[in-house]
C-alpha cells in the first residue's frame, strides 16, 4: 500500500488536487473495473458466453482479459451439472 500511497499523492499534488480527492477518483476507477467485470448477465442458455466477457486495457495500469482455461472450466462444470439433473 506504501507505493499505492506514493503514487496517489504524486498524482494529487501533479494535478493540484487532494489527497482525498485522489483517492476517491482511485476507488470510483476500481468500482468501475469491478462492476465491469463482475456484469451478472453473462449466461446464454444456462453457459457462460464468451462474447459478453470484456477485454478492460488501461495504459499503465494493466490489462484485464477472460481466462480461458477457467472459462471452459466453468462451462464444463455447468454441462456436467445439467447433465446431472
Amino acid at each position: 500500500m506504501k507505493k499505492q500511497d506514493k503514487i496517489l499523492r504524486k498524482i494529487a499534488k501533479e494535478n493540484n488536487i487532494t489527497i482525498g480527492q485522489a483517492e476517491e477518483i482511485f476507488h470510483l476507477f476500481i468500482q468501475m473495473i469491478a462492476t465491469t467485470i463482475s456484469d451478472p448477465d453473462k449466461k446464454t442458455e444456462g453457459l457462460y458466453d464468451e462474447t459478453k466477457f470484456k477485454n478492460i486495457h488501461i495504459d499503465n495500469f494493466g490489462k484485464f482479459k477472460l481466462n480461458k482455461r477457467n472459462f471452459r472450466h466453468a462451462n464444463y462444470c455447468l454441462e456436467k451439472k445439467k447433465n446431472e439433473d
